[in-house]
């Protein structure tokens, strides 16, 4: 379950700890944790205030939040392009396609 301690019985300079629902091994037990949380747990606990969606973290709560502004925040400077995006990633991934 997703709310489970790990309970470690060994050393914390374990350098393979094996996940125990798929084949994954991680270099430490936060690292398993959070391979955990966000592999194989379905909880979304960052709510979005302006919609229902939620996220599994608070960073992807933030990006998505950035989507309800009224207006583009980057916008293509390519002459006659016309594309605008909420975020500079998104921007910069259209300028590799242009």
């Amino acid at each position: 379950s997703c709310g489970t301690e790990l309970k470690v019985s060994f050393p914390l300079l374990v350098y393979h700890v094996p996940c125990t629902f798929c084949d994954m091994v991680c270099r430490s037990v936060s690292s398993l944790k959070a391979h955990i949380r966000f592999r194989h747990c379905d909880e979304r606990p960052f709510h979005c205030h302006l919609c229902d969606s939620s996220f599994k973290n608070a960073y992807d709560l933030h990006k998505h939040v950035e989507t309800h502004n009224d207006s583009d925040a980057y916008s293509c400077d390519v002459e006659g392009c016309g594309f605008t995006s909420w975020t500079l990633r998104t921007l910069r991934q259209h300028y590799k396609r242009v």
